[in-house]
């Protein structure tokens, strides 16, 4: 017969929560929320800007300007089944089923952010800017040997890639991982007061610089190291070469289409003496234009 102490023992109702990452950057897009129940949502693009001639002297034959459409799918994310089993809910000091439709949302929601950040970055046309600072250890899963921390160069080259674009200055974002965060807060103009009226060293965050308001998430994207780097799917296997990516971004240029998340219960199964629960929700996301103006890859430089 197995021992037991004879001292009193408590356990807390408060349930220590797996951790999940920061979702809400993709909401500052164009939302086509609305067409959430189609197989795709369809985008037209205006064709060629007609010309402008100064004290015209001469008739001009009329040309029609031709337009075309892009679209982007609206795909479904769900989970792996989970089950509860009977006893767990007679024993346990706190309402597991509920912990797990909620961490089932979580999960899609952050699966959800990764595939928005990845399918605005991988589109044809997008610019890429690569960092240029002193190294520092890389810092993707697996990764190995060191990569070249973002410099204030960087932001302003980024910056200057959009302005080409005819991007709007109101608008921006940028999305970093926390090491990106740590090579920014080390830039000299970053810790000027004088350079900042914003004073963007507040509580160890950077929150609106340089013409950004700036959100951190533990993975933005992932590139290999190629020549020209090519951008890794959210599910690809790490490799010792990855480069950590950030992406800079007007709100009017880049799309999305989410669905609310919609839980499933299969109640007192009787074959799994519990109960199974999983989840679902429907999504897409696309760049506005097909030219992949409004948008800027910031990926990191192996360092030697």
């Amino acid at each position: 017969m197995p021992s037991a102490n004879l001292f009193k023992q408590a356990f807390s109702k408060d349930l220590q929560k797996n951790l999940f990452p920061e979702n809400e950057f993709y909401k500052n897009s164009k939302d086509d929320s609305s067409f959430i129940e189609n197989d795709q949502v369809n985008l037209p693009h205006a064709g060629t800007i007609p010309g402008v001639t100064v004290d015209r002297t001469e008739k001009t034959d009329p040309t029609q300007r031709t337009d075309t459409a892009t679209y982007y799918k609206v795909h479904e994310f769900s989970t792996d089944p989970t089950l509860i089993k009977f006893s767990e809910g007679l024993i346990v000091n706190y309402n597991k089923r509920a912990s797990i439709v909620e961490e089932q949302g979580d999960a899609i929601n952050t699966t959800f952010a990764d595939f928005v950040a990845n399918e605005w970055a991988a589109t044809t046309g997008v610019i890429q800017v690569r960092t240029s600072g002193e190294a520092r250890p890389a810092t993707t899963a697996a990764a190995t040997g060191n990569r070249k921390r973002i410099t204030l160069k960087d932001v302003l080259a980024s910056s200057k890639e959009l302005n080409k674009q005819g991007v709007p200055q109101k608008g921006r974002f940028a999305c970093i991982t926390p090491d990106m965060l740590e090579d920014i807060l080390l830039i000299p103009e970053a810790q000027n007061a004088n350079f900042n009226a914003d004073k963007p060293l507040v509580d160890g965050s950077i929150g609106y610089w340089m013409g950004f308001k700036w959100y951190i998430r533990e993975r933005v994207n992932i590139f290999t190291n190629a020549a020209t780097p090519v951008i890794k799917a959210i599910d690809a296997a790490g490799a010792a070469t990855d480069n950590a990516a950030a992406i800079f971004w007007h709100k009017n240029f880049v799309r999305r289409a989410e669905g609310n998340n919609k839980a499933f219960l299969n109640l007192d199964d009787s074959v799994y003496q519990g109960d199974i629960v999983s989840a679902l929700a429907r999504g897409g996301a696309s760049l506005a234009r097909k030219d992949g103006k409004g948008i800027i890859n910031l990926v990191e430089a192996a360092a030697a």
